[in-house]
């Protein structure tokens, strides 16, 4: 179980649901949560292009789709693109404002795989990624959330990772993150909507795990 690499005949899919609400203007750290989030992204398709290359020649190892989410949910990629086409538009920058309507953009999310799953049978198992702040303020996402992770290929279910954007989220401050074994329960965190967050995570697959570890990481088995 996902074990199967992102190559340009078999790509991985990457659908990014990013909190756009008005909470993410706040700070975070010496910049605000949108910003910061902004530039996560933006440092995550770069190095996707870095990994793409194959004896100096791009590949199409990597799928985008992008929505962002305040109110009302936006395709910021007008659904599935591959790498290339999303660089090639350029790299969006997100605004926030709004409320936090998580629900229909895991919705949105949702939709897309139940679109396109059956074209990433050969493939890696999809990643939906969600940054967040945690406050929605709509309906609860936990059902939806469910339904994708229930989704799979046979390289394995449908992961949902949620990257959690605020200060101060661990109950045990870390100062250095090398040797940091990770978050293994809910109660490691100290903000509720963490917590809920985390409770609605994936498993970190072993492979995973072992791939982060290969950068000098020391992430323990369950983190």
């Amino acid at each position: 179980m996902y074990e199967q690499p992102a190559t340009a005949l078999t790509p991985a899919l990457i659908v990014y649901i990013i909190d756009a609400s008005e909470s993410m203007k706040g700070a975070c750290g010496s910049t605000t949560k949108i910003a910061l989030v902004n530039r996560a992204l933006r440092d995550v398709l770069k190095d996707m292009v870095r990994r793409s290359f194959r004896d100096g020649i791009p590949q199409q190892r990597y799928h985008i789709a992008i929505y962002a989410y305040a109110s009302r949910v936006v395709d910021v990629t007008s659904g599935v693109r591959d790498l290339a086409s999303v660089l090639e538009v350029g790299i969006p920058e997100v605004t926030a404002g709004g409320e936090t309507d998580t629900s229909a953009a895991f919705a949105a999310a949702e939709l897309l795989l139940q679109r396109h799953l059956t074209q990433y049978q050969r493939c890696p198992a999809p990643l939906v990624c969600h940054l967040t702040d945690g406050k929605f303020t709509t309906a609860d996402p936990t059902p939806i959330i469910r339904r994708i992770q229930a989704m799979q290929v046979p390289d394995g279910n449908v992961l949902v990772e949620n990257i959690f954007v605020a200060n101060n989220m661990l109950r045990n401050p870390v100062a250095d993150w090398a040797p940091w074994g990770g978050v293994k329960r809910a109660k490691d965190l100290a903000d509720e909507y963490a917590q809920f967050f985390f409770d609605r995570s994936s498993p970190l697959p072993e492979s995973y795990r072992i791939n982060v570890n290969n950068y000098g990481y020391a992430l323990e088995p369950g983190a």
